[in-house]
């Protein structure tokens, strides 16, 4: 009888794990096929609103920061994007102290951001240049840059959703 039992768990247990690889694969490859066209998740109080990126943008610009390690090393970089806080404007997000900003990367890692550094000008972008080249796959499309972190530790790279809840 127990034999059994341990039998129909271990069952149980490794078709849960199956669906929810099969869904997690296919979010993925959602996600992939996006960041292909340039396009951007936004998880906006529940509804999903799709950011089109726009390299051609007045709003796309060069701008230099120093990326800081723990470890005292600096580097000098270059890169090119859209201010965080222009992106939420353009798809009718209305940043308040009340207002919860998640950012999710393609391995499901999460920065939470508030809205003082978002409104912060010159603070946080979304970038997809660094030093004149595309990012390589491994950081993008899409990397998160804050230049107001102290050791560069929030940036994200491989970012894939943005999620917004407005309180």
């Amino acid at each position: 009888m127990k034999k059994n039992f341990k039998t129909i768990v271990t069952v149980i247990a490794v078709l849960f794990i199956v669906v929810l690889v099969v869904i997690n694969r296919n979010s993925v490859k959602k996600q992939e096929g996006m960041a292909d066209k340039m396009q951007l998740s936004f998880i906006v109080n529940g509804g999903e609103k799709i950011y089109y990126y726009d390299e051609a943008s007045a709003d796309y610009i060069n701008f230099d920061t120093q990326m800081k390690r723990k470890n005292g090393d600096v580097f000098d970089k270059t890169y090119n994007g859209i201010e965080m806080a222009v992106i939420l404007k353009d798809i009718g997000v209305n940043l308040s102290q009340n207002t919860d900003i998640h950012i999710v990367c393609a391995d499901n890692y999460e920065i939470r951001l508030s809205a003082d550094e978002i409104m912060e000008k010159g603070n946080i972008y979304l970038i997809t240049k660094e030093n004149g080249n595309k990012l390589a796959e491994t950081d993008g499309p899409f990397m998160l840059v804050i230049n107001n972190d102290e050791f560069s530790t929030r940036w994200a790279k491989n970012v894939v959703q943005v999620k917004v809840n407005e309180k």
